[in-house]
């Protein structure tokens, strides 16, 4: 069926280009209940997605082309008469839109990524039991917590895609979903109240030794348990430490993703100049370096291609505070006369030079776990709600929940100390702790 939509396609002559994704998806699900596995089941999934691109020009006005897409399901009934109406149906989509024209990207060499694990591939179900095993395992070595529940999603995705410049590409990657439910409790005894709290963990990877269950594990528990004896968040300004999964959440909030972007410099949301710094104010922290790295092994937001076709690279954004590069795709980069980078990838941050063990001296708040981080993608502005934080004062280390951290994402970059320690998170890559100095928290 690839070469009959191709075949239809490259007979279009009205049609400035087209592009063509055969995606084919087989995975596995594992769903888990107190003390048993309630469900395993495989799942499969193909499709052929068309994108097309048309002269939409109306005469007398400045030239225009517009953008269609449209979706097929694989099936042996699938007649020409089926693909055309398709193609028929993506270019009338395409007709509706006027934008500057702009063309696709041409054949060009593609780098080697790791995307695969191939263990995974070979028995996807038993890995993924194997890896309930070794998380019910964990929980149970932990006291005071049980899991309530946990789901555990494998997935091998294949991509072949073609375009009409002469590009023909393929790429495989596995990827993984785990999320569980700890609940920890106390009381209940001698008359006592009973308390419980619940926890909920998420986690992405491409690979199951990425995942690091026996640490998550501990360390989501020590939450758990904190969760418990927590109390009122304070009124603080001044220090506040991220580390781990929230730095993680923070730097892949799209602040610096959307900033950065080709897209929002041609529709002028972005103030960002190539050459000039991206702070407006003083910088008083760690020179800010950043990659948008679609190379990174493993990473969830890596890959050989894009759904463009064009091949990944580890574009040096951020260089020493100052703008390097903008990520961009094909049609902004045509406008904007910039090379092609493609999608963003994964976020990498350079470490710092300060051990994490020397940025927790002194009063601050650390904080564990966001509800959920976000931040308006253009101002930087955030106040986003605290599940578990940490008030360190004199040395005491005081766990509370509730609050909200408020601020400004840039601002906070400029007064930043990076530790020289780096992890992995699967969307980010880069230090494993970050200590901002004015940032307030807000009962």
């Amino acid at each position: 069926m690839f070469d009959a939509i191709t075949d239809a396609l490259q007979k279009r002559t009205d049609l400035l280009g087209w592009t063509l994704r055969h995606i084919t998806r087989r995975g596995s699900q594992l769903y888990a209940v107190p003390g048993a596995i309630e469900a395993v089941r495989d799942v499969t999934e193909e499709r052929y997605v068309i994108d097309v691109l048309r002269d939409t020009t109306v005469p007398g006005r400045e030239p225009s082309a517009g953008a269609g897409n449209i979706t097929l399901l694989p099936g042996a009934d699938i007649a020409a008469a089926s693909i055309d109406a398709a193609i028929d149906s993506a270019s009338l989509h395409a007709g509706l839109v006027r934008n500057p024209p702009y063309g696709l990207p041409a054949p060009s060499s593609l780098p080697d990524v790791p995307l695969l694990d191939e263990a995974l591939c070979r028995d996807m179900a038993g890995a993924l039991t194997r890896a309930h095993q070794e998380l019910a395992g964990a929980v149970r070595s932990e006291t005071g917590v049980r899991m309530t529940a946990a789901e555990l999603f494998a997935e091998e995705k294949s991509v072949r895609l073609r375009n009409s410049r002469g590009i023909d590409a393929s790429q495989r990657d596995t990827s993984l979903e785990v999320e569980w439910v700890l609940l920890a409790r106390n009381g209940g005894r001698s008359g006592g109240d009973q308390h419980e709290v619940e926890a909920f963990v998420e986690m992405q990877r491409r690979r199951l030794a990425d995942l690091n269950l026996q640490e998550v594990v501990a360390e989501r528990s020590g939450w758990a348990r904190d969760l418990l004896a927590a109390q009122a968040p304070p009124q603080h300004a001044g220090a506040v430490i991220l580390a781990g999964s929230a730095l993680a959440e923070f730097m892949a909030t799209g602040v610096i993703q959307t900033l950065g972007s080709a897209a929002a410099k041609f529709s002028k949301s972005s103030t960002w100049e190539v050459g000039e710094s991206i702070f407006r104010g003083p910088v008083r922290g760690d020179p800010l370096t950043v990659w948008a790295n679609r190379q990174a092994a493993y990473g969830v937001a890596s890959d050989r291609f894009d759904a463009e076709g064009i091949p990944s690279q580890r574009l040096l954004l951020i260089d020493n505070n100052r703008l390097a590069a903008f990520s961009a795709g094909q049609r902004y980069a045509e406008y904007l006369h910039l090379p092609a980078t493609g999608e963003f990838g994964v976020i990498e941050v350079a470490p710092g030079r300060t051990g994490a063990a020397d940025l927790r001296q002194g009063d601050h708040v650390e904080i564990a776990a966001f509800s959920a981080f976000e931040a308006d993608d253009v101002t930087g502005d955030f106040a986003c709600e605290i599940r578990l934080g940490y008030a360190v004062t004199g040395g005491r280390r005081v766990p509370f929940k509730g609050g909200q951290l408020i601020g400004n994402y840039l601002h906070a970059l400029a007064d930043a100390t990076w530790s020289r320690e780096t992890g992995f998170h699967g969307i980010y890559l880069g230090p494993t702790a970050v200590r901002f100095e004015t940032l307030t928290v807000a009962p």
